[in-house]
């Protein structure tokens, strides 16, 4: 029988340049010693300048990068089972601390309770369904202050790698991007400051606004146009799904979450939405500055076709789900098997604890 452990380094880390997550990578390099020393365990790197009309006083906060990845954690599967054991939706990154936890996929400052034990997870089928990126503020010298509001994206980090391009906006609405290397953030002209939602499309950003009208930006900071404008609702959301760029148009009527969706997919060759009344078995998720999809086999479902998300006001946050097929918005709530998804956590999880 073959020796792992004995593989040539070079052909550990040209594997290991295949896993573009950080669990997965976590999972190689645990397999043994040699594998664990022939690929470093490195992390994004975490300081970033303040914005240009930054009030703050120079120095007195420090703003880190901070990397979140969502998870889909499906149960072993057991001889003769009996009954369908659903999956579990998670998010997992770093608090202000430096230590990892488990976080509510949608609400970014809800930290799943502690269970009181370890989980094997070597025993559990995990797949990663996206990630999301936070910038940290952090009052010196050692006190922290906020998690940065507006959505934060990547462009091109691999793990070993420094991400090229951090784009987001600014306090003033601007589309602000940050180059590794330098040492502050560059102005990205053409773009609105009406902006509605940013993703990563192709290893590129692409920004959309309250138009719809949507753009790429290329390696150069060149801005390139990607969908004409469509008269359409007041919240536009950008998802990759399937290797397609999708625009979800949320309505909004009398201050209420919304009465209608609709869907749209880039043609990319006519520069046009082109509108969608069927996702198939694919589930859409949007949460706070995030959005990913999975299907509906993997989350234990027969059928797909629907939108799950959550909406925010100054009290509490609520979570929707809009039934493309029917054309009809209700509470999550209202859906035990969907809402399961979420919380508590499985039954299954604690059979798979370490004593």
């Amino acid at each position: 029988m073959a020796d792992w452990s004995q593989l040539p380094k070079e052909l550990v880390q040209l594997i290991s340049e295949k896993l573009d997550n950080e669990f997965y990578l976590l999972r190689f390099r645990s397999v043994c010693s040699s594998w664990r020393s022939s690929i470093p365990n490195n992390r994004l790197p975490l300081n970033l300048p303040q914005f240009p009309n930054s009030n703050n006083t120079v120095g007195s906060i420090i703003r880190e990068l901070s990397k979140h990845s969502f998870f889909l954690i499906k149960p072993p599967i057991t001889p003769n089972q009996q009954t369908l054991q659903r999956p579990w939706l998670i998010r997992m990154g770093e608090s202000f601390d430096g230590k990892f936890y488990l976080w509510h996929p949608f609400f970014r400052h809800q930290l799943i309770p502690s269970f009181g034990y370890v989980l094997n997870l070597n025993q559990i089928s995990v797949y990663s369904l996206g990630h999301v990126f936070y910038i940290l503020d952090r009052l010196l010298p050692n006190e922290w202050s906020d998690v940065y509001s507006e959505k934060v994206v990547v462009a091109a980090a691999c793990h070993g790698e420094q991400p090229l391009d951090i784009v987001t906006h600014d306090n003033s609405g601007e589309t602000m991007v940050f180059r590794c290397g330098d040492d502050s953030w560059t102005k990205i002209p053409n773009v609105a400051k009406s902006h509605q939602d940013i993703c990563i499309f192709k290893g590129r950003p692409c920004v959309v606004d309250k138009t719809g009208r949507t753009v790429m930006i290329g390696w150069d900071l060149s801005v390139h146009l990607l969908a004409e404008p469509l008269n359409g609702g007041d919240v536009k959301y950008l998802v990759e799904s399937e290797c397609e760029l999708l625009l979800v148009d949320r309505y909004i009527s009398n201050g209420d979450d919304g009465v209608r969706i609709d869907l749209f997919r880039l043609d990319e060759k006519e520069k046009k939405w082109v509108k969608l009344v069927n996702l198939g078995d694919r589930f859409l998720f949007l949460g706070e500055g995030c959005s990913f999809s999975a299907s509906a086999s993997d989350l234990g479902f027969d059928n797909g076709n629907f939108v799950i998300y959550c909406k925010q006001n100054v009290w509490k946050c609520e979570m929707s789900v809009f039934h493309l097929e029917q054309g009809r918005l209700s509470r999550l709530s209202d859906y035990p098997d969907y809402f399961k998804l979420f919380w508590p956590p499985p039954e299954w999880i604690e059979r798979l604890r370490l004593k």
